[in-house]
């Protein structure tokens, strides 16, 4: 099992900003920062979905479930991110007229 890093202070007493990356997989890494992506196609409202997708990704890779099942929740948090965008976007310009 993965040791979970103390996000609290470095060696030098500052708070560590990439304390939450340490210690994951290569491939949990590439499912956290895709929902970012968003930000580059859809500007703030896609960085705050992308944001979201992020952080839900980075929380499930520290839950103590099996591979299998980290990795599908994790591709379903890309998809959900993805699809709330196109939906967001869609919504937006329907009122927008």
């Amino acid at each position: 099992m993965q040791q979970i890093p103390d996000l609290g202070k470095n060696s030098l007493g500052k708070p560590d900003p990439w304390a939450r990356v340490r210690g994951l997989a290569w491939w949990q890494l590439v499912l956290s920062i895709v929902p970012i992506l968003l930000l580059s196609v859809g500007g703030a409202m896609g960085g705050a979905i992308g944001t979201a997708g992020l952080f839900a990704n980075l929380s499930l890779a520290r839950k103590p479930f099996g591979t299998p099942v980290k990795l599908l929740a994790m591709l379903g948090v890309v998809l959900a991110s993805y699809l709330g965008y196109l939906l967001v976007g869609l919504a937006y310009n329907l009122l927008k007229g």
